[in-house]
């Protein structure tokens, strides 16, 4: 067998394949033992017939089966003397066949995309400094206040007041109507709290333990069930219970019972350490988007096409689940509207809306070779020792043992899914450590969160 390749522009090769007579005898050999095992030939039970009367019988019919199986052993043959590497088998055609003398096949075959890096290393980019106020520690303090607070039952002359927990019952109709159902309840309801109905708890302040108001209310026309968006409901509340809400002091008491933290003093300097700690992990995640998009424009790229068209599949698929889902079910493949089909419901041409999503496609390509080929650029592997430490900083959030954690991935299939994502935060380590990094000025906990609040756009390193 021969073989010549030639590398073309668009991350494809053209490869051409010569068999000779001893090659085609070796692959029909095959094929007739292979067929010999379940062909019928009258006065012999099947697959006992001898292997000569077999190729008479059978004759040049298995050529196409031959050819394959030669096709195929020759592409495995091939893996590793190839230049530019098959990333999935070809489509050949047959040039040109003599039974018994010669073969002539070709193909295109998809080869790894190539990646030309920008120069990472001169990439610039300015920070905030993360500095951790007394306010912030203050605010922290008062959360665990809250975690451990305490509720304290209202005598019955006390009514309720802004932060305090109530338990209500309550029937409630459509202004003018008869009520649909019976009374309904709820416990634990905080009065007060910035998510609860705007104005509604005014209706309730003041109500003692025991005691039925009836009041109107009307729901924003925001609300999301539309049956009652917009709408006046009659209430007739009553309060079970009212309880006033606690706080511990702060104190030692209070940092030994949050954590066994010695001290109030250790626990502020714990709180203190968390928030710088979690904030410039914070700031750099959001600051990788800016590198990687900076590498990425840097940068030079050539995907096979068959890379794009799989991708921007996946792209709609995910978009599709998305949106049938909701985020919850898994929609079986079948039931997810082609792009054609999509095309039509969103009224736009089917060019546009495959444009739209290959340009997503291409952009979470490019993140993701970027990467790999920094990784190869810098010698960056995740060895055994790192995926073990990984493994145990997660297992031990999670309060399991290392072997406890990694048997929970493994029923999941999941193992080579962290390590991939391990791998992936090695390398988004090292280059964050190797670009030029500006702090420009400092803020404090809650200008940073103001600060990750604005989020970039684009998926191009995810």
């Amino acid at each position: 067998m021969e073989f010549k390749t030639k590398k073309n522009q668009n991350a494809s090769v053209d490869l051409k394949l010569t068999f000779d007579k001893n090659d085609l005898e070796k692959a029909f050999e095959k094929t007739y033992k292979e067929k010999q095992k379940d062909l019928k030939i009258p006065g012999f039970r099947p697959g006992k017939a001898p292997i000569e009367m077999v190729k008479r019988h059978l004759g040049d019919s298995v050529a196409n089966d031959a050819i394959n199986l030669l096709l195929l052993e020759t592409v495995s043959e091939l893996s590793g003397k190839l230049e530019h590497k098959i990333v999935r088998f070809p489509k050949f055609t047959v040039e040109d066949y003599v039974p018994e003398k010669s073969l002539v096949a070709t193909a295109v075959y998809d080869t790894d995309p190539e990646v030309s890096l920008g120069k990472y290393k001169k990439i610039k980019i300015k920070l905030p400094e993360v500095q951790v106020t007394d306010e912030d520690i203050t605010e922290e303090l008062q959360f665990v206040r809250k975690q451990l607070a305490r509720k304290l039952l209202r005598e019955p002359s006390e009514g309720a007041e802004n932060g305090d927990i109530v338990d209500m019952e309550f029937e409630v109709k459509e202004d003018g109507q008869e009520p649909k159902n019976a009374k309904n309840g709820s416990s634990d309801y905080k009065l007060g709290e910035a998510n609860n109905l705007p104005g509604f708890d005014d209706n309730l302040y003041g109500i003692k333990t025991g005691e039925t108001k009836n009041f109107t209310y009307t729901y924003p026309s925001d609300y999301p069930r539309e049956d009652l968006a917009g709408k006046k409901m009659e209430f007739a509340m009553t309060l079970k219970a009212i309880y006033k809400e606690v706080l511990p002091e702060l104190d030692d008491d209070l940092a030994s019972e949050y954590d066994g933290s010695s001290s109030l003093q250790v626990l502020k300097d714990k709180i203190k350490t968390d928030l710088q700690k979690n904030y410039n992990e914070a700031v750099k995640s959001k600051k990788m988007e800016e590198i990687y998009k900076e590498l990425v424009a840097d940068s030079k790229f050539v995907f096979p096409e068959s890379y794009l068209t799989e991708e921007s599949e996946h792209v709609y698929q995910n978009m599709m689940q998305d949106v049938l889902g909701r985020g919850q079910a898994r929609i079986p493949k079948e039931q997810i509207p082609s792009i054609e089909k999509y095309a039509e419901m969103v009224k736009k041409p089917l060019g546009e809306v495959r444009d739209s999503f290959k340009t997503i496609a291409e952009n979470r390509l490019k993140g993701y070779f970027s990467r790999q080929k920094l990784a190869s650029a810098e010698n960056i592997v995740l060895t055994d020792e790192d995926f073990d430490r990984e493994i145990s900083t997660l297992a031990s959030r999670y309060g399991m043992s290392d072997a406890d954690f990694k048997k929970e991935l493994e029923k999941g299939k999941l193992l080579e899914t962290y390590r991939d994502n391990f791998l992936a935060k090695k390398i988004d380590d090292t280059l964050f450590q190797l670009v030029e990094k500006k702090y420009n000025e400092k803020m404090s906990i809650r200008q940073l969160k103001e600060f990750l609040s604005n989020k970039e756009t684009g998926e191009v390193w995810q």
